[in-house]
C-alpha cells in the first residue's frame, strides 16, 4: 500500500501545473461579432413584421365574428339586400380599413398594393362574382390565405429577432469592461434606435421601389397580389435591412459621441 502511494504520488508531481500567467477561458455567452451584426440589422424588419401579424390576428378574429353574424342571417333565411349591403360595404371594409391604420407604414403600404382603399368591393361588384346574394354572405368574413400564411411565420419570428437583438445588447453592456458600461449602453441604444428609425424608413422605400418597378402587372386581372404585392414584401425587407446597418452604425457613432459629450461636460 506505501509503494502505491509513492508511485500515486510521484505520477501527479509529474502532471504539468497550469501557469499563473495562463489564459482562462472566458466565461459567459459566447457569440460571433457577425451574427450579432446580423440579428441587430434585422431587428427593424422582424419587429415590423412581427406588429403586423399581431394586427393580423385581430382582424381575422373580428372577421370571424363577422361571418357568425352573416351565418345566422343566413339561417333565418330571408336576408334582405340592405342586410348584405351592410355586412360588406359597412362592416367588411370597415373593417379593413380600420385595421389598416394601425399597421406600420410597409404593412398599410403592402396592404394599398395588394387591396387599394378606393377599389374595395361593393355588393353588387361580388354579387356579380359570386352570383347570388346568399354566395357574397356565405364568404363574406374570409381574409386573404396568402396573407394569413405570411401573419403566422412573422408571429413567431419578428419577436425573436427582437429578443436576441436586445439580449445581445444586454450582453455587450454586462462583458463592457470596468467605466464603460455607460458608454456602451448608449451605443447599444443609439444603434437600436437608428436601426428602427432607418429600417422603417427603408422597408416602406424599398417596398414602393419594388412594387413600382413591377407596376405593369396591374394590367393583368388578378395578378397584382402575386407580383407587386410580393414584390413589396422583397423589397420591403431588402430595403430595411439594408437601412437598419446604415441607421445602426449611424446611431452607435450618435449614442457614444452624445455620451462622450455629456460626461466630458458633467466633468468640467
Amino acid at each position: 500500500m506505501q509503494s502505491f502511494d509513492i508511485l500515486l504520488a510521484t505520477r501527479m508531481s509529474s502532471v504539468p501545473k497550469p501557469s499563473p500567467d495562463a489564459k482562462k477561458e472566458p466565461e459567459g455567452v459566447l457569440y460571433s461579432p457577425a451574427a450579432k451584426t446580423a440579428i441587430q440589422v434585422s431587428m427593424p424588419v422582424g419587429a415590423q413584421l412581427g406588429w403586423d401579424s399581431y394586427v393580423r390576428l385581430l382582424y381575422e378574429q373580428a372577421n370571424k365574428a363577422l361571418q357568425q353574424q352573416a351565418n345566422e342571417l343566413l339561417a333565418r333565411g330571408n336576408i334582405t339586400q340592405e342586410e348584405a349591403r351592410a355586412l360588406v360595404e359597412t362592416q367588411r371594409n370597415g373593417l379593413v380599413l380600420e385595421f389598416r391604420k394601425r399597421l406600420s407604414p410597409w404593412g398599410r403600404l403592402y396592404s394599398e398594393i395588394s387591396k387599394p382603399s378606393g377599389t374595395l368591393p361593393t355588393l353588387q361588384k361580388l354579387v356579380a362574382e359570386k352570383g347570388s346574394i346568399e354566395a357574397v354572405v356565405k364568404s363574406v368574413g374570409k381574409t386573404r390565405a396568402v396573407v394569413n400564411r405570411i401573419a403566422v411565420v412573422s408571429r413567431v419570428a419578428g419577436p425573436v429577432s427582437v429578443i436576441v437583438s436586445i439580449t445581445f445588447s444586454a450582453i455587450a453592456i454586462r462583458d463592457a469592461p470596468a467605466g464603460q458600461k455607460g458608454r456602451v449602453a448608449a451605443t447599444e441604444l443609439g444603434g437600436t434606435a437608428g436601426g428602427l428609425g432607418l429600417g422603417t424608413g427603408g422597408s416602406w422605400a424599398g417596398c414602393l421601389t419594388f412594387a413600382e418597378f413591377l407596376s405593369p402587372s396591374l394590367a393583368i386581372p388578378g395578378w397584382g397580389e402575386l407580383t407587386e404585392g410580393g414584390a413589396c414584401l422583397v423589397g420591403g425587407i431588402a430595403g430595411g435591412l439594408g437601412f437598419g446597418y446604415v441607421g445602426d452604425k449611424a446611431g452607435r457613432a450618435a449614442g457614444a459621441a452624445v455620451y462622450d459629450f455629456v460626461t466630458t461636460i458633467s466633468y468640467q
